[in-house]
C-alpha cells in the first residue's frame, strides 16, 4: 500500500512540474539590410542577450536580407497574426509607418534636423509616444526607435550633385515610399522614383534609375557606391528604423518577460547608435578607399542653396503631419 501511495505521489509530482514548464515563446526578428550593418548588429545582439539571459522562457531569431518578408509584407504578417506564443518583430524604416501615423512624416523633412543628436532629442522625449500611439490601433506596437544615420545622395554620371537644381534636373532618383521624400526630390529638381530596397543595386547597375539616397551603411553593404560616381554628403535627411512587434503578441506576454525584454531591447538601442556613429565615419572610409565613387562635400554656400530649394516641403505637409506637433519640435530642438 505504500508503494502504491509513493508510486502514485511519484506521478502527481511528476505532472505537477510538467505543468509548471513554462511556456517558450518565440520572437521571429525580420529585417531587409546585410547583418553587418547598424540594424542587423543591433538585431543580432538583441537576439544573443536574449537567447542568454531568457533561455527557456524566449528565443529570438533573426532573419536579415528579407529572408522572411520584406518591410511590406512584415507588418501585415504582424497585423494578421494572432499567435500568443510566436511573434513577430521587425524594424521597417519609419517611412513604412506613414499609412498608420500621419505624424511620422516629420522624420522625413529634409533638413528638419541639423546633426544626429538633434534627432535623438525628439525620440528620447514625450513627444515620441505621440506619434507613435495611433500603431497601436493598427496591430502594431512600436518598442523602440534605431538609428542608421543622416543621409547622403548619390548619383551616377560626368557630374557630382552640387548645384540645385541644375544637377537633378531629368535625373531619376530612387525613394522610399514616402511622400515628403517625393516632394523633396522634385523641390531639388530631380524625377522621384520609388523602389523596394532590395531592387536598388539592380536599378541602380541598368540605369533604370541615376541616383539614391540612404545612409552611408548601406551605401557600402550592398555596394552602390560600385555603381555610383559620386556621392555627395548632404545630410539632408534622417533614416532610421521603428522596432516593432505585433501589439496582441507583446500585450500578451507575462510581465516580467515583458519587462525583461524591454530591458534588453534598450540595451540594443544604445548600442545601434554606437554601431551608426562608427559606421557614419567606418564605411565611408571604406567607400573612400575603393576609390569608385568620389565624395564631394557642399561649401556653406551650396548647402545653403538646397536648404533654400526644400524649405517649402514642410509646409506641404504641415496639415497631414500636424501644425501643433511640428511646433512643438520645433520648440525641443531650439529652431
Amino acid at each position: 500500500m505504500k508503494k502504491v501511495s509513493g508510486l502514485l505521489f511519484a506521478v502527481a509530482f511528476a505532472m505537477a512540474a510538467g505543468g509548471a514548464v513554462a511556456q517558450e515563446y518565440v520572437i521571429k526578428f525580420s529585417h531587409v539590410v546585410a547583418p553587418g550593418t547598424p540594424k542587423g548588429k543591433a538585431a543580432d545582439l538583441f537576439a544573443k542577450l536574449v537567447n542568454e539571459r531568457m533561455k527557456g522562457r524566449v528565443k529570438v531569431e533573426v532573419f536579415p536580407n528579407s529572408q522572411l518578408y520584406n518591410d511590406n509584407k512584415v507588418m501585415e504578417a504582424m497585423r494578421l497574426s494572432d499567435s500568443r506564443t510566436t511573434g513577430i518583430m521587425a524594424a521597417p524604416s519609419l517611412s513604412k509607418f506613414v499609412k498608420f501615423s500621419r505624424t511620422i512624416q516629420a522624420f522625413d523633412i529634409p533638413y528638419l534636423f541639423n546633426d544626429i543628436n538633434d534627432v535623438h532629442k525628439l525620440v528620447d522625449s514625450p513627444i515620441m509616444e505621440k506619434m507613435t500611439k495611433p500603431l497601436e490601433r493598427k496591430g502594431l506596437k512600436a518598442l523602440s526607435l534605431w538609428d542608421n544615420g543622416m543621409k547622403v545622395f548619390s548619383i551616377r554620371g560626368d557630374k557630382p550633385l552640387k548645384k540645385v537644381p541644375d544637377d537633378f534636373r531629368g535625373k531619376k532618383f530612387r525613394i522610399q515610399s514616402s511622400e515628403v521624400h517625393a516632394a523633396m526630390i522634385k523641390a531639388l529638381g530631380g524625377v522621384p522614383q520609388k523602389l523596394p530596397f532590395k531592387e536598388v543595386y539592380q536599378a541602380l547597375s541598368q540605369g533604370v534609375v541615376d541616383g539614391q539616397e540612404n545612409a552611408w551603411s548601406n551605401v557600402y553593404s550592398k555596394k552602390f557606391y560600385e555603381v555610383q560616381d559620386y556621392i555627395t554628403v548632404s545630410n539632408h535627411s534622417y533614416l532610421g528604423y521603428m522596432v516593432v512587434v505585433s501589439a496582441e503578441f507583446w500585450n500578451n506576454l507575462p510581465d516580467d518577460i515583458r519587462k525583461e525584454l524591454t530591458a534588453i531591447l534598450a540595451e540594443a538601442t544604445a548600442a545601434n547608435r554606437r554601431f551608426a556613429a562608427e559606421a557614419d565615419k567606418g564605411d565611408r572610409a571604406k567607400i573612400e578607399a575603393a576609390g569608385k565613387a568620389r565624395v564631394v562635400e557642399l561649401t556653406p554656400e551650396e548647402l545653403a542653396q538646397w536648404r533654400k530649394a526644400v524649405a517649402g516641403v514642410e509646409g506641404q505637409f504641415e496639415k497631414q503631419i500636424g501644425k501643433d506637433l511640428l511646433a512643438e519640435i520645433h520648440k525641443l530642438l531650439g529652431h
